[in-house]
């Protein structure tokens, strides 16, 4: 039973690891590529308004 337990334990924590890991590196991802592509960096005039709106 003690195996048996370690090894729960082992793969929880295993799934738990890649989960905050993949979650943090798409955190980090987002953070990198949103200030490229944001267009608020662009200067562009605020009363004409977007075409796309």
């Amino acid at each position: 039973p003690q195996l048996d337990t370690v090894h729960i334990l082992t793969v929880y924590l295993w799934t738990w690891l890649t989960i905050i890991l993949t979650m943090l590196k798409i955190k980090t991802f987002t953070m990198i590529t949103k200030p490229k592509n944001s267009p608020n960096r662009h200067p562009k005039p605020t009363t004409t308004p977007l075409p796309w709106t």
